[in-house]
């Protein structure tokens, strides 16, 4: 690397003077990134129920997340987030619950959740549940952090990419603090984050603390295991015959595990085979194919709003940087 090239790799981010978007308004719209894991599982509901929306891509590589315009839509900053007309919902669980209920019936709308007070809707309960109480961001961050875990990660998330996801670990951190520096209100929400993302750092850089983590994964996947076992041939999927929501979390869950490189790790070569054909049949659905970005097509949009400073040199740096962002939020 050239000692120009250093010198604006040791410049801290600036958070970039983002203006409001002009969006439809005959439509849903949609702010998410197509990296992050919670704003991938309302996108794939979308699809399945097929949704009219607009998708707008929020920058977090140049901290979008943090100008006005999107504090004033969710003070914590952070994506998924759905806007239909006055109706501004945060969250990913409340946007399903929302379009789950404005969007239902026949074959367009089919609902993804089972009916109430049956067997399926309190596995779905339980599943959902258990997979939120995993730190999906914590285990991309450990991921690449801890070489002797061996890991076989796939497109995009391999060579140097890898590395600039960890090196844009504090940058991402400096975005953040900046922020919480130069905003007047929200400022008790973005501290909030700021404790949550230094604590994730903390679990992932600690090979002792990290090991507890893919335990919790292990022991996740062993019930799943089990439960497959137990139903099949009976239905393809864990909580239903159709695919429901929490199919959705689980298979996207899976998804993020396989791009990491932990599918050898935990089900491959015949230690979870229920999981293994589970997630193949996952990867069939046109919805899943849908979801997975047009990469190129969408960081190229990010890059022409980058600043010329942090172009020069990146490389796969602002590859890194984007998706490290979008692995910074919850």
């Amino acid at each position: 690397m050239s000692d120009q090239a250093k010198e604006i790799e040791a410049i801290p981010p600036t958070i970039q003077d983002f203006k409001a978007p002009d969006l439809p308004d005959n439509k849903p719209v949609l702010f998410f990134h197509p990296y992050n894991f919670h704003a991938q599982k309302v996108l794939m509901v979308f699809y399945e129920k097929k949704i009219d929306f607009f998708p707008y891509v929020v920058d977090l590589c140049n901290g979008e997340q943090y100008s006005n315009w999107f504090l004033n839509l969710n003070p914590k900053g952070d994506v998924p987030v759905l806007q239909d007309g006055a109706f501004v919902v945060p969250n990913s669980t409340h946007i399903i619950s929302y379009v789950e209920s404005k969007f239902r019936g026949g074959r367009i709308h089919r609902s993804l959740k089972p009916p109430h007070n049956s067997k399926d809707f309190d596995q779905m309960l339980i599943l959902e549940q258990a997979i939120s109480r995993l730190p999906v961001g914590t285990l991309s961050l450990g991921s690449f952090i801890h070489d002797d875990l061996k890991l076989v990660p796939k497109a995009p998330f391999i060579g140097p990419v890898r590395q600039s996801c960890l090196k844009n670990n504090g940058k991402v951190l400096d975005l953040l603090r900046r922020s919480l520096d130069e905003q007047s209100t929200n400022k008790a929400a973005l501290q909030h984050k700021l404790d949550i993302q230094i604590r994730r750092h903390d679990l992932a850089s600690s090979r002792e603390d990290f090991q507890k983590v893919l335990d919790a994964v292990r022991h996740f996947l062993l019930y799943v295991e089990q439960e497959l076992s137990a139903q099949a041939p009976r239905s393809e999927w864990l909580t239903g015959d159709e695919l429901t929501v929490g199919d959705i979390s689980l298979g996207l869950l899976l998804h993020r595990l396989y791009q990491l490189g932990f599918e050898n790790h935990f089900w491959a070569f015949g230690k979870l085979p229920q999981v293994e054909a589970y997630y193949l049949r996952f990867r069939q659905r046109e919805s899943f194919h849908r979801l997975q970005p047009s990469n190129f097509a969408i960081l190229r949009e990010m890059w022409t709003r980058t600043p010329g400073n942090y172009k020069l040199g990146a490389g796969a740096g602002f590859l890194g940087m984007a998706m490290f962002a979008a692995f910074a939020h919850k």
